[in-house]
C-alpha cells in the first residue's frame, strides 16, 4: 500500500476532514442515551456486554463512536489486530464498565447534530444503514456467522457516507440531485472532497499505530471479509429502494435477490424487513417520516415505479402542463406495467386525468384495417362537437383500397379526406379546429394520431374556447402530454 506524503494536498483535505467529522459526528439518539443510564443504574448490564449491545445497535451513530473509541482504548493496551478488528470482540474486551465510562464521561457525547433536525436526505442516510445491517445481521445468522459482527459491519460500513451528509450537508444535497448513469454516489463525493468516504471511515475507525502492511493486520482483515461481502447485499437493497439516487440499482439487485434468495428462501426480504424495522424503533418514534416506510419494504416495486416514472421524462410536454397536471401525468407514469399494458393506469388517464386537463369530451378512435374505418371506441366525457361513428377513410370510390391495406396506403388516402379525424390520422401534427358545438356553445376540438412508426387510430378532445391565443396554446401543449401518456399506456412505439 502506497502512504500519501504527509504534505499531500488530498492528505491535507483528508485530515482536516478527519478532526472536522471527529468532533461533530452525527447525531445520537438522546433516548437511547436515556436507557443506556437506566439500565446501568438498575445493573441490567452486569452481566456482560450482550444486553447492552442489543442496546446500542438502536442508535448507529451512539454505536459506531463507541466502537471508535473503543478501539483507540485497545490499541493503547496493545491488543492484537483480530481483537482490534472485530467490534463485538473488542466491545465484550472493553465490557459495560468502559462502555459506561465512554458514554457518561466529563467531556461528553458529540451533540452538534439533532435527529429532529435532520434533513430529508440525512434520515435516508439512517434508513439506508438500518438496511444494510440487518441484510448482514440475517445473513451472518444463515450462514453460521456471528449476526452481531454483520450488524456492526454494515453500520461501519456507512459511517463515511453518514458523517459526510450530516457535516457536509450543502455537497452532498448538491450531488445527490444528479448522479450520471456511469458514476456512484462515492465516486461524486470523492472528485469534490479528494477522498471517498470509505477512506474517510477507515482512517477515523481504524486502529492506529499498526502497519498497513502488518501480515496480524492483514489476517484479521481477512477474517472480516466474510462479513464485508453480506454487508454489500444489504446496500443492493438499500440502493433498489432509492434507485433514483444509484444509477446501478436494478444491476445490483437482481444480484443481491438471487443471493438472498439461495441463502434464506423465499422469505428472505420479508425476514429482513422485520429485522429492520426492530432495530430502527428508535428512529421510527423520533423521525417517523423516514422509518416508517420501512414497513412497506418493497425494492422491487420501487424499481418498477423508478422505471416507470422515469419514462416521463420522455415525454417532453409535461412540462408546459399546470402543475396539478403535471402531477397526475407523472403519478400515472409510475402506475404504467412494464411488461404489458395496464388497464388501470388506462382508465385513470380517460376517466380523470384528461377530464381534469380541461377536456371535457373527446373519444379515442381505432383503425380498422379490415373495413377500412376508424372506429370510435372509448368515449371521454360529453362529446358535443361532432357525432361518434366510424369514419371511412375512404370515401371516394375512386380512392378505395383493398381490404388489409397497409397504413402507409391508409395514410394516403386519408390525408385527402375532408373530416379533421381522417386527416388527423394522415398528418404528423394535431388538427386544431373551432367549432360551435351544441347549443352554440364554442369549442376547441384537437386531433391527432396515435402511435410513431406504427400508427394505430386517433385521439380527439374537446375544450371550451379561449379567450386568448395564449391559452389555445396552452391547451395544445396539455393535449400533446395526454397523447404522449396515452400512447406510452397503450405501450405504443
Amino acid at each position: 500500500m502506497v502512504v500519501p506524503h504527509a504534505d499531500a494536498p488530498n492528505n491535507r483535505r483528508l485530515n482536516r476532514a478527519l478532526a472536522h467529522v471527529n468532533s461533530l459526528w452525527f447525531p445520537i439518539n438522546p433516548d437511547i442515551v436515556a436507557q443506556a443510564e437506566s439500565g446501568f443504574a438498575k445493573g441490567r448490564f452486569a452481566s456482560g456486554a450482550d444486553e447492552l449491545l442489543g442496546l446500542l445497535k438502536q442508535d448507529f451513530a451512539l454505536l459506531a463512536f463507541i466502537i471508535k473509541e473503543v478501539t483507540a482504548l485497545g490499541t493503547q493496551e496493545r491488543l492484537s489486530p483480530s481483537l482490534l478488528c472485530n467490534p463485538v470482540d473488542l466491545l465484550k474486551w472493553a465490557g459495560p464498565a468502559r462502555i459506561k465510562e465512554i458514554i457518561f464521561s466529563n467531556k461528553g457525547l458529540p451533540a452538534t447534530h439533532s435527529l429532529q433536525c435532520s434533513e430529508g436526505f440525512q434520515a435516508t442516510r439512517l434508513r439506508e444503514t438500518a438496511i444494510i445491517a440487518s441484510t448482514a445481521e440475517v445473513l451472518s445468522s444463515e450462514k453460521k456467522l456471528n449476526p452481531d459482527v454483520g450488524f456492526c459491519c454494515g453500520v461501519l460500513r456507512e459511517i463515511g457516507l453518514n458523517l459526510i451528509a450530516w457535516n457536509y450537508p450543502s455537497l452532498y444535497s448538491r450531488i445527490i440531485v444528479s448522479i450520471p448513469g456511469d458514476s456512484s454516489l462515492d465516486k461524486e463525493l470523492e472528485k469534490e472532497l479528494g477522498f471517498s468516504p470509505a477512506l474517510l471511515a477507515m482512517r477515523l475507525m481504524a486502529p492506529a499505530n499498526i502497519g498497513a502492511d502488518s501480515p496480524d493486520l492483514a489476517a484479521a482483515h481477512k477474517d472480516m471479509e466474510a462479513y464485508e461481502s453480506l454487508c454489500k447485499v444489504g446496500e443492493a437493497l438499500a440502493h433498489a429502494e432509492n434507485p433514483a439516487l444509484y444509477p446501478k440499482a436494478e444491476a445490483e439487485w437482481n444480484a443481491a435477490q438471487e443471493h438472498i434468495r439461495r441463502s434464506i428462501g423465499a422469505g428472505g426480504i420479508a425476514k429482513i424487513q422485520a429485522k429492520a424495522l426492530a432495530t430502527s424503533a428508535g428512529y421510527t418514534s423520533t423521525i417517523p417520516q423516514s422509518f416508517k416506510t420501512l414497513q412497506d419494504f418493497n425494492p422491487e416495486q420501487q424499481l418498477a415505479r423508478h422505471k416507470q416514472s422515469s419514462r416521463s421524462c420522455d415525454n417532453r410536454y409535461i412540462k408546459f402542463c399546470s402543475k396539478p397536471v403535471q402531477e397526475a401525468i407523472r403519478s400515472l407514469y409510475a402506475d404504467m406495467g412494464t411488461e404489458s399494458v395496464s388497464v388501470q393506469a388506462l382508465e385513470r388517464l380517460i376517466r380523470q386525468v384528461i377530464p381534469d386537463a380541461g377536456f371535457t369530451g373527446g373519444c379515442v378512435f381505432l383503425v380498422d384495417p379490415a373495413s377500412l374505418t376508424l372506429s370510435p371506441r372509448t368515449r371521454i366525457g360529453r362529446v358535443k362537437g361532432r357525432t361518434l361513428s366510424a369514419i371511412s377513410l375512404c370515401p371516394h370510390p375512386s380512392n378505395a383500397l383493398d381490404i388489409g391495406a397497409s397504413e402507409a396506403e391508409l395514410i394516403e388516402v386519408a390525408s385527402g379526406h375532408g373530416d379533421a379525424i381522417a386527416n388527423a390520422f394522415a398528418c404528423a401534427q394535431p388538427i386544431v379546429e373551432q367549432e360551435g358545438g351544441v347549443g352554440g356553445t364554442a369549442l376547441t376540438t384537437i386531433s391527432s394520431s396515435l402511435g410513431g412508426r406504427r400508427r394505430v387510430g386517433v385521439l380527439y378532445l374537446e375544450a371550451p374556447a379561449q379567450d386568448s391565443m395564449a391559452q389555445d396554446s396552452q391547451a395544445l401543449l396539455t393535449f400533446k402530454a395526454l397523447r404522449q401518456a396515452l400512447c406510452d399506456a397503450l405501450m405504443l412505439d
